[in-house]
């Protein structure tokens, strides 16, 4: 029984052993693509294509792997291709109400409005007879921004009231208050309350270019008349400078659940940065959005915003810290979706792998394990400091993907990490050291009762 019972410990001590010894190979990934080499080099680089991020089992892609001609895995390391963007600081503006005063003769033929403040200032704009001129501001830069500024948006600051209003606004730019030039017309602006629920649409944004030479002054023109509320202060915002290859943009899979409610889904989920969403025409939209984490887990809210889309503009993305997203809700708040379902996109963090190229060509780039642990070492591990001081990173050529290939299949997405195989052998190696003991005592008692009817 004693021999039996080693027996037991020493073949579950040598399965698990062996499962933790077993080297990687590309029939452990479900999918992969041969990766062409330029010219014979220590390392490359590559530029991960999209099918990796949507069909990777993780979302911080520890399932990307290199081997070469003798499915032996090489060094790697994963490279972040963000650039950090500062924080834009806010411009205070100066603030002037406006009234307009109607006009008679020639200038009324020519859709002449004239705007006055109650300093004196005055000025004159030539109207379009098909758009109501209500309720106007000017809006002055400060004398001392540099000539490089870049207006981005104009964020408004209002004292808040019960009654629910919407308006629409066009911006003007002038470096004298005689000649205007328009930069946007009828951008969306409002408040709406219902219950405790609040929802304020107060940023305009621009397109962003440079203003003009010595274009200080900005007239806000809104199409209502009475604004239910005045306007208290108002901030210009630098635009960001594009940061090239920065993000990856996936687009969700949508399904219109109700005239309200459209849901997006993804392959698999992903650590989004922000969200974004495409209308095929022009609206303005009051919603609340809500994602999910994974395909089944529950709703969780994360904004109530206004999305649109007018003049080639629409709203800046809803901005994200890299929260795991699979799913993505959009409900719509005393308002119908567009007839044509609008696109929602994700954005994440885009990865260039760098690898050593270790063995024979040709290599293969292979994702797709659930069972894979992260095996990635740190571009410093990569490539040694002193190496760096000699090469220069831009000089690596890239390896561009190239034929697809099928490795393990699909059945990899769902395999047993090896932490979960080793518990499962713990766990039966537990069961079976118990069973063995019970069996031991009912054969030891037994014996006893069958010597002690022997006498």
């Amino acid at each position: 029984m004693k021999k039996l019972y080693g027996l037991l410990l020493s073949t579950l001590f040598c399965a698990t052993a062996s499962a933790a010894e077993l080297p990687e190979k590309p029939q452990d990934y479900a999918r992969g693509v041969m990766l062409d080499v330029p010219q014979p080099a220590s390392w490359y680089r590559v530029d991960l294509p999209q099918e990796v991020y949507a069909h990777s089992a993780w979302p911080d892609l520890r399932d990307v792997r290199v081997f070469n001609h003798d499915g032996e895995r090489v060094p790697f390391a994963l490279e972040t291709q963000n650039t950090k963007t500062v924080a834009p600081e806010a411009v205070p503006l100066r603030v002037f109400p406006l009234d307009a005063t109607p006009v008679s003769g020639a200038a009324q033929q020519e859709n002449i409005v004239r705007l006055q403040a109650p300093s004196g200032v005055e000025i004159r704009i030539e109207g379009d007879a098909s758009k109501p001129v209500g309720k106007s501001y000017l809006l002055v830069l400060p004398p001392d921004l540099p000539d490089t500024f870049r207006l981005g948006e104009i964020k408004l600051g209002w004292q808040e009231s019960s009654q629910n209003w919407r308006s629409r606004a066009s911006v003007l730019v002038s470096h004298d208050m005689r000649s205007w030039d328009t930069l946007l017309d009828d951008a969306p602006v409002m408040a709406l309350a219902s219950g405790n629920d609040k929802l304020k649409l107060d940023r305009i944004q621009l397109p962003e270019r440079q203003l003009p030479d010595g274009g200080r002054y900005l007239l806000l023109v809104f199409d209502t008349p009475d604004l239910p509320v005045t306007l208290t202060e108002a901030m210009a915002m630098p635009g960001r400078e594009p940061a090239p290859l920065e993000k990856i943009q996936m687009a969700g899979n949508g399904r219109q659940v109700s005239p309200t409610e459209a849901q997006y889904q993804w392959p698999q989920p992903q650590p989004f940065r922000s969200l974004s969403v495409e209308f095929h025409e022009d609206v303005v939209l009051p919603v609340e959005i809500a994602i999910r984490r994974t395909a089944t887990s529950a709703w969780q809210p994360l904004t109530k915003t206004v999305l649109w889309q007018r003049n080639g503009q629409r709203s800046v993305a809803v901005e994200l810290a890299g929260e795991t997203v699979q799913a993505v809700r959009i409900t719509t708040l005393d308002a119908r979706l567009p007839n044509l379902l609008p696109q929602v996109y994700g954005s994440r963090d885009r990865l260039a792998l760098v690898f050593n190229a270790q063995g024979k060509e040709p290599f293969i780039l292979a994702w797709g394990n659930k069972a894979a642990q992260p095996a990635a070492v740190t571009p410093d591990t990569l490539i040694p400091q002193e190496l760096r001081k000699q090469l220069d990173p831009t000089s690596i050529p890239d390896a561009l993907p190239g034929d697809k290939v099928t490795l393990g299949g699909e059945a990899r997405m769902t395999a047993t990490p090896l932490t979960e195989q080793e518990g499962k052998w713990k766990r039966l190696l537990v069961w079976g050291v118990l069973v063995l003991g019970v069996a031991v005592l009912a054969w030891m008692a037994i014996r006893i009762w069958r010597e002690a009817q022997s006498r």
